[in-house]
């Protein structure tokens, strides 16, 4: 029996387009960061410029450059700033840390003494309190990946700025590009591009929502946190402040993974009545975080019990890695969204009738489109 490759490709359309779809994202992966970051950088600034045009009814272009200008002022004035602080007090923060530990086991060892009972629980607890165990890295391999970190700074910073220079390029000429990727539907592209548009669209919608919520909350976070902690008088700061902004954007687990260091920090530098300060103060941030942040912000987009967060946040780190933690939720939102949730009928006002929508041959794909509604006349 001969294969009939025509038949073959009209029976297996869609699974052929998809799968050359995540071929191109696969020779891609090594620039996936980039243009990560560049995505995440347009879907914020375009939100901000957009906002401000309904405000002002300035010109788009002129907004987006004032935006961007700020936003370099800001950037440079934080590397000019905090990078120097950041580095000075990283080693500060890396020897403070198994001094810490030490200091912290010696006095649970005194605890042990004065309370039998609880001997056996504190003994646990010593054994489970290593940089290791906190961390999940050994104290080796955290300082070399920080000296790396640090080696790769100016690297870092370009590969930031290009993404800066790309998304305002785009944002710049936004209409235009738009039109013209609208265009690949008159061309040899047509099929693929209706097949993938759509859900491209969803997903990159859904990441961007999610990442721009856990951003704006991460930010808050930061400074109340910088704030409690120099009213406490807890060092180093900055290192602390910075912990806290880039663990912010890990929903739930990054309110644990933040926590530890502050804790240890405070007990190194006022034993235990420090560290009941750190515990209200970490409480009324993460309770103004829960009533009054992740209702109106984060909820609204994710809408994901918090055990199930963490659920996806293990699976996603186990399969994946940092991209894992990272992606994870954004993925599972939408899968929740689009592939799983039953879409919810659309109500037809009273006095209106649904006339069906065009020629699917010759309009847009049917998929996807709701049908025109047309309000009768009398």
């Amino acid at each position: 029996m001969e294969l009939d490759l025509q038949k073959f490709v009209s029976i297996n359309k869609r699974v052929l387009i998809w799968t050359a779809f995540f071929g191109l994202l696969f020779l891609l992966r090594k620039l996936f960061g980039l243009l990560f970051l560049t995505f995440i950088l347009c879907f914020i600034f375009y939100n901000v410029t957009h906002w401000l045009e309904v405000k002002t009814r300035f010109n788009r272009r002129f907004l987006t450059v004032v935006t961007y200008l700020v936003f370099l002022c800001i950037l440079s004035t934080m590397v000019l700033y905090i990078v120097p602080r950041l580095g000075s007090e990283s080693k500060v923060f890396i020897k403070q840390i198994p001094e810490t530990l030490n200091e912290l086991q010696s006095y649970l060892g005194r605890l042990a003494g004065q309370q039998e009972q609880l001997a056996p629980l504190i003994q646990k607890i010593k054994e489970n309190l290593t940089f290791e165990a906190l961390i999940g890295y050994s104290q080796e391999a955290v300082i070399a990946f920080i000296v790396k970190f640090f080696n790769s700074a100016t690297a870092f910073l370009s590969y930031f700025l290009v993404s800066i220079l790309f998304s305002f390029l785009i944002l710049f000429d936004y209409p235009k590009l738009r039109e013209r990727t609208m265009a690949l539907r008159e061309t040899r592209l047509r099929v693929f591009y209706l097949e993938t548009v759509e859900s491209v669209i969803q997903f990159a919608l859904v990441v961007g929502e999610v990442f721009q919520a856990q951003i704006i909350v991460a930010c808050v976070n930061t400074l109340l946190t910088a704030t409690g902690l120099y009213i406490l008088n807890i060092h180093p700061i900055v290192v602390l402040s910075v912990i806290v902004f880039f663990a912010g954007l890990v929903p739930v687990l990054g309110t644990m993974i933040s926590s530890i260091p502050i804790f240890l920090l405070a007990f190194n530098s006022g034993g235990i009545e420090l560290v009941f300060y750190a515990l209200i103060l970490i409480l009324i941030i993460h309770t103004i975080e829960a009533y009054i942040l992740n209702p109106r912000i984060v909820s609204a987009v994710m809408k994901l019990n918090p055990v199930l967060i963490l659920i996806i946040l293990y699976i996603g780190h186990s399969l994946f890695g940092l991209w894992g933690v990272l992606l994870g939720v954004p993925v599972a939102v939408y899968i929740y969204r689009f592939a799983i949730k039953q879409p919810e009928p659309q109500a037809i006002p009273e006095g209106a009738e649904v006339a069906e929508a065009g020629d699917e041959a010759e309009g847009a794909p049917a998929r996807g489109h709701l049908n025109e509604v047309k309000t009768k006349k009398g």
